[in-house]
C-alpha cells in the first residue's frame, strides 16, 4: 500500500526497544490479602515488530494490556515507554477493542469518529488530512461520510484501527481485536492488518485466544499462564512475508510454532 501516515519525530528507529516491562506485578483489592493477577512480567517489544500475547483464560492477558496502555499501574516493577516511565495513559500506546459496536459513536460519521482524537488539538485542515490518510490506508476512504451502523463488523473494527492511527501512536495494542468476528471476515482482516503495519512501519502488540492467528500475524508470541499470570515462554515465528492465509498456513514452519504453543498452553511448559 502507498499511502502512509506520517511517522511522528519520537518514533524509534527499527529494531529499538519501545515497551519494556521490568519485573512487573499487579495485586487487585479482593478479600483481606488481595489477589495477585500477574508476578514477575518481563516484557521487551522492539519497534515495528507484531508481538502476540497468548494464554488461557484468567491467565491476566487483558490487566497486561491495560497495564501496557497506563490505565493500570503495575503494583511492583517498571514500565517504560520509549525509555520514559509509563505513569497514566498515552497517546504513544493506543488501544483497539473488541467490541466495534459500542466503541464507535453511531450519531457521528466514519469520518468524525477517526477524527474525534484530534479535536481540540489540530486545526481543522490537519484533522480533514490526517482522517483521510488513516482511512486510505485502512481501505476505507470511500466510507467517509458514512454512518458506523451502516457498515459491516469487519468494517468497523477498520474504523478503529483508524482512529487508532490517526494519532500516529509508538504502539498500537490490541484486545482481542477480531475475536467477535466469522472466520471469514477475521482472516480477511488479518490481511488488511499486515498491509497497515507494511504501509506505517507500526509496532503492534495484541492478545488473543486464537493460536492460528497468533501465529499467523505475530513476528514473536509470547505465552501468559498460571496464576498469578507469568511469561512463560516466547518464540520467534520466522514466517516469511508477505503472508497468505493458504501459502502462510501450510508452511512446515507455521505448524512446528502451533505445536509449540499449543504444548505450551496445555502443560504451563514445553513438555
Amino acid at each position: 500500500m502507498s499511502e502512509r501516515l506520517v511517522a511522528p519525530s519520537h518514533t524509534n528507529t527499527s529494531g529499538d526497544v519501545v515497551f519494556e516491562l521490568r519485573d512487573v506485578g499487579v495485586k487487585l483489592p479482593a478479600g483481606p490479602a488481595g489477589r495477585d493477577i500477574l508476578r514477575r512480567v518481563e516484557v521487551r517489544v522492539h519497534a515495528g515488530e507484531i508481538v502476540g500475547i497468548i494464554g488461557p483464560s484468567g491467565t491476566g492477558k487483558t490487566t497486561l494490556l491495560r497495564v501496557l496502555s497506563g490505565l493500570l499501574p503495575p503494583t511492583t516493577g517498571s514500565i517504560l515507554l520509549g525509555g520514559q516511565p509509563v505513569t497514566g495513559p498515552s497517546r504513544d500506546a493506543v488501544t483497539v477493542f473488541q467490541d466495534y459496536a459500542t466503541a464507535l459513536l453511531p450519531w457521528r460519521t466514519v469520518a468524525h469518529n477517526v477524527g474525534l482524537p484530534l479535536e481540540g488539538r489540530t486545526s481543522k485542515a490537519e484533522r480533514r488530512e490526517r482522517v483521510d490518510r488513516a482511512l486510505r490506508i485502512v481501505g476505507l476512504a470511500e466510507c467517509a461520510a458514512e454512518y458506523p451502523w451502516r457498515l459491516s463488523g469487519g468494517m468497523q473494527q477498520r474504523v478503529q484501527i483508524a482512529r487508532a492511527l490517526v494519532v500516529e501512536p509508538r504502539v498500537l495494542l490490541m484486545d482481542e481485536p477480531f475475536g467477535a468476528l466469522d472466520a471469514i471476515t477475521k482472516g480477511s482482516l488479518h490481511d488488511q492488518l499486515m498491509d497497515v503495519q507494511t504501509a506505517t512501519g507500526q509496532t503492534i502488540v495484541f492478545i488473543t485466544h486464537d493460536v492460528d492467528e497468533a501465529v499467523y500475524l505475530s513476528d514473536r508470541v509470547m505465552v501468559i499462564h498460571g496464576s498469578p499470570g507469568s511469561i512463560v515462554h516466547e518464540v520467534t515465528t520466522k514466517l516469511p512475508r508477505p503472508r497468505d492465509q493458504i501459502a502462510t498456513r501450510d508452511l512446515t514452519r507455521f505448524h512446528e510454532v502451533r505445536h509449540e504453543l499449543a504444548e505450551v498452553l496445555r502443560y504451563g511448559r514445553l513438555a
